[in-house]
């Protein structure tokens, strides 16, 4: 067993969170308790109370991890690229993550708060950030259009893209449809925005 002092307190929240993501990978969502972090890091599991308020603040300081994974993935996709190519790189970077760290993505989803519990303003910021950049690329393609109509456009497009990623992540994809997912995702935003264009 680690003694306390042998890392400090932002280490041992650093090696908490990536526990987190680990015991995810390896065994499923379900598997994330309090003991089964502190077993993976070498500590009590006491020890997480003082770092974290409770399971649900240290699961959502993992999921803001990959939040900032997949904010710094959909900006370098759609660097240097005009607004439409942009929004379908970024939309195809979601997807790429999705498929590649799975047990990842679904934790950002499959977490529920306990006892109905709010998500904590702090993290709802993780989450405004990506639909901010839709947002910022749906404003260069039609600056005239209100902030109302991007922001409901930004959310519609990733409620599209996030379902064929579930579709195909959980595996039922197939039971849908014989096109890739790939294709529907470039389907669904192309014709998405030219339609949000033409109205």
């Amino acid at each position: 067993m680690a003694r306390r002092n042998q890392h400090s307190r932002e280490e041992l929240q650093d090696l908490a969170v990536a526990a987190v993501l680990k015991i995810a990978e390896r065994d499923g969502v379900h598997a994330v308790s309090a003991r089964s972090v502190a077993r993976q890091i070498g500590y009590a599991p006491g020890m997480l109370y003082h770092l974290f308020e409770n399971r649900d603040d240290l699961i959502l300081r993992a999921n803001a991890c990959t939040l900032d994974t997949l904010a710094a993935a959909m900006e370098n996709a759609s660097a240097k690229k005009a607004p439409e190519k942009a929004l379908l790189a970024m939309a195809l970077a979601y997807l790429q993550l999705a498929q590649r760290e799975s047990p990842r993505w679904k934790l950002l989803f499959e977490h529920v708060m306990a006892d109905g519990a709010e998500v904590p303003a702090w993290y709802q910021a993780y989450s405004e950030r990506l639909f901010s950049l839709l947002e910022q690329q749906l404003l260069l393609l039609a600056p005239t259009r209100a902030p109302s109509a991007r922001q409901l456009a930004a959310r519609a497009i990733w409620s599209g893209v996030h379902g064929v990623c579930l579709l195909a992540v959980t595996g039922k994809l197939d039971v849908v449809s014989s096109v890739r997912e790939k294709a529907l995702v470039e389907s669904l935003v192309n014709h998405y925005l030219t339609g949000w264009l033409a109205a």
